[in-house]
């Protein structure tokens, strides 16, 4: 499984032209993004999706489109939370990838922070795509059509995610465990997102007696 999956651009791997592969980081082609991006939903079954390619583009891009579509949504909802939507995408875009990291080098993965952080953000496209499809069809309104999104859109980009940690794991006992762990993280944080700026009528009960 370890030989299955393999890691296009990093540029720690690049140490003799590191500087020409950090700056590949930034410069992607437009078709070179919207492929990667319908790649973050596919298993990586296949030649060609088990390449995965390593950016910061496309997840710079996935993190400024989820803060500004989880902003314009929490615009309409009534109540407020502890934390702004923005404060709430950083801190997840920042500790997750170290979160996964760390994981993963409990279970001897020969994974680097770059290539973390480029599948956690490529995974962004998921949340989007989950919340842009309930609060279109249904202003985010239907529980039961966001968990249909959620497990769709969500799913197959958190399947991916789990996937291609589980083939850079060389502990097989760790294996099931890392990838629990970050695939359920992914999910509750969409789902987090959901109820807690995008619902118009979600209240957590710490804050429904201050609205009354």
């Amino acid at each position: 499984m370890a030989s299955s999956v393999i890691f296009v651009g990093s540029p720690e791997k690049n140490p003799t032209n590191s500087m020409k592969s950090f700056k590949r980081l930034f410069y992607v082609s437009p078709h070179d993004v919207f492929f990667r991006i319908f790649a973050a939903f596919v298993p990586p079954i296949g030649k060609k999706y088990q390449k995965v390619y390593v950016d910061l583009q496309g997840p710079l891009l996935a993190l400024l489109l989820l803060i500004s579509f989880v902003n314009y949504g929490h615009s309409f909802k009534t109540t407020n939370t502890f934390r702004s939507p923005t404060e709430a995408v950083v801190v997840y875009s920042i500790i997750m990838p170290v979160l996964c990291f760390t994981l993963c080098k409990l279970g001897s993965s020969c994974i680097t922070l770059f290539e973390t952080t480029s599948l956690i953000g490529y995974g962004l496209y998921g949340h989007i795509l989950t919340l842009l499809m309930s609060f279109l069809c249904f202003q985010e309104s239907s529980n039961f059509f966001f968990f249909v999104c959620l497990t769709f859109f969500g799913g197959l980009s958190t399947l991916r995610i789990a996937l291609v940690v589980l083939g850079t794991l060389v502990v097989p006992a760790a294996r099931l465990l890392i990838c629990s762990v970050i695939s359920t993280i992914n999910i509750l944080f969409l789902t987090f997102l959901h109820f807690a700026y995008m619902h118009h009528t979600f209240i957590h009960k710490a804050y429904a007696g201050v609205s009354r």
